[in-house]
């Protein structure tokens, strides 16, 4: 046999990594995978196999090897084609990140490679896809066709939820908030705030660190720390698309891209972990808004009907299309109030404002109000209106922006908490004690509200109302048991029509 020399390997082989990795002349180099691949599923061992056979009647020895656990439920889908034939979205960082959750978190979660192709035609069949997580690595710019937005689209309002890693490039995020604009035009990309569950889920993620991309190699081991850069698509209260400029892949796979703009190994670890916790924590609630609750009622009542008027604005106005009705049916099955059941929405530069004695508010992000909308609504107040208004889910964004919106509007009277005493607390139900969803103990009942004289012209939860209303919340919402949401929410109305 003819002996090849160590120098002549090493030539065969920087021959062939050469042919392979350089591009055709004036073709730009398509990435097909990076970083560590997937790890080789455990093979099966048929009960036969090991054994050569036997003539009859021999019977071979009890097997008293262990068997393969069963497969663990799929998590997570890894979805590739989505940018061009052949790119398959680092599949060995999906898996890397899962086996993360089985040490860390304790759980075991499988995942596939999906086909966007294939995701198409099970919905074109009328198959929904029950993998809870939609993992897009979009390294180039999106262009979805027709059917393939109308497929993501469908599954995101039946519950699932997108993660996009656009991989620290700037044209693939562009193209992914562009692709999701066409998705949900009604639904803007935000920030996520600082004080949001995907944040908190898991690990607390207040900073992140952020390693200067560059190719020199003084710069390695550069880094700089802020908050967390995520962005998603907003569905009632659940990020349902969430969006990374920043690349985690390399984090998930410890791999690293000196050039890219990405996440410390570390923190895209933690933060996949949040991810990974906040999906499995929302799921229930996000296959629960994927249904409006209608409530239907007689068209004819023997008193003056209640309009229930909502108010629309550019804070998340409807964060469950389900809590206004089943409210009303509250008051209409338990109450003698003549309910009309349904709900009015309107906007305050609506002419027939004026026409309703009570306005309802809730969002979960600041409503923005222009200044002849404010003007609107402190005429509305001062001329016998009453506003009701709550944070869905307890946020924080709303909540810091209702308190700045009620100081500019009655500069002179401040947002205060109603005495114990109130009428509002005893007019229908007695209520002294009440107990917040995620607290083992009951608290004092917390309203606030604004005062003109001795009548209140807004009252305010800082804690979620319409979240009890429909009888089911986000797992990290700050807000109000079912029961006793009802019975504030019963008070309230009642107290404002008498």
């Amino acid at each position: 046999m003819r002996r090849v020399n160590r120098t002549g390997r090493q030539a065969l082989a920087l021959l062939l990594a050469v042919s392979i990795v350089v591009p055709v002349l004036g073709q730009e180099k398509r990435l097909t995978m990076w970083g560590t691949p997937p790890r080789e599923k455990p093979h099966r061992t048929k009960a036969a196999e090991g054994f050569p056979p036997l003539p009859l009647p021999v019977v071979p020895q009890r097997r008293t090897e262990k068997k393969r656990p069963p497969a663990p439920p799929k998590l997570l889908a890894n979805l590739e084609n989505i940018s061009f034939v052949g790119w398959k979205g680092s599949p060995g960082a999906v898996d890397q990140l899962l086996a993360s959750a089985k040490k860390h978190l304790n759980v075991w979660y499988g995942w596939e490679q999906l086909d966007i192709r294939e995701l198409v035609r099970k919905h074109t069949a009328g198959v929904d896809h029950r993998t809870p997580i939609l993992y897009l690595c979009v390294y180039y710019p999106l262009n979805l066709s027709d059917e393939q937005r109308d497929t993501l689209r469908s599954y995101t309002l039946n519950g699932g939820t997108l993660i996009i890693n656009c991989c620290g490039r700037e044209e693939a995020f562009a193209s992914a908030r562009d692709e999701l604009a066409k998705l949900f035009p009604k639904y803007p990309l935000r920030p996520l705030p600082a004080d949001h569950p995907v944040y908190h889920a898991y690990y607390d993620l207040e900073q992140i660190r952020y390693p200067v991309p560059s190719d020199n190699p003084l710069d390695e081991g550069a880094e700089q720390s802020g908050p967390p850069r995520l962005q998603a698509v907003t569905l009632g209260t659940r990020a349902a698309a969430i969006v990374s400029l920043e690349d985690l892949a390399c984090g998930w796979n410890q791999w690293n891209k000196p050039d890219a703009k990405r996440v410390h190994p570390e923190d895209a670890t933690r933060l996949g972990l949040n991810l990974i916790t906040y999906v499995t924590a929302e799921n229930r609630y996000a296959k629960y808004l994927s249904k409006t609750r209608e409530v239907a009622g007689p068209s004819v009542r023997p008193r003056q009907q209640l309009v229930f008027a909502q108010l629309i604005h550019d804070g998340n106005w409807n964060p469950n299309p389900s809590a206004v009705p089943l409210l009303l049916k509250e008051l209409a099955s338990n109450t003698s109030i003549a309910v009309r059941f349904e709900r009015k929405t309107l906007q305050l530069k609506d002419p027939t404002l004026f026409e309703h004695p009570l306005l309802y508010m809730t969002g979960s992000w600041d409503p923005d109000l222009s200044r002849e909308e404010r003007a609107l609504l402190h005429r509305f107040l001062t001329n016998g209106g009453v506003l009701i208004a709550d944070a869905a889910a307890g946020r924080q964004e709303f909540d810091l922006a209702f308190r700045r919106l009620c100081k500019e509007l009655f500069p002179n009277h401040p947002l205060q908490p109603l005495p114990a005493d109130h009428l509002v607390y005893k007019c229908f139900h007695t209520i002294d004690k009440v107990r917040l969803h995620h607290e083992a103990e009951p608290v004092k009942p917390g309203l606030e509200a604004v005062m003109l004289g001795e009548r209140p012209v807004i009252l305010y939860s800082r804690f979620g109302l319409c979240d009890g209303w429909a009888h089911q919340f986000s797992a990290y919402a700050r807000c109000y048991t079912a029961e006793d949401a009802l019975k504030i929410g019963t008070n309230l109305l009642v107290y404002v029509m008498q």
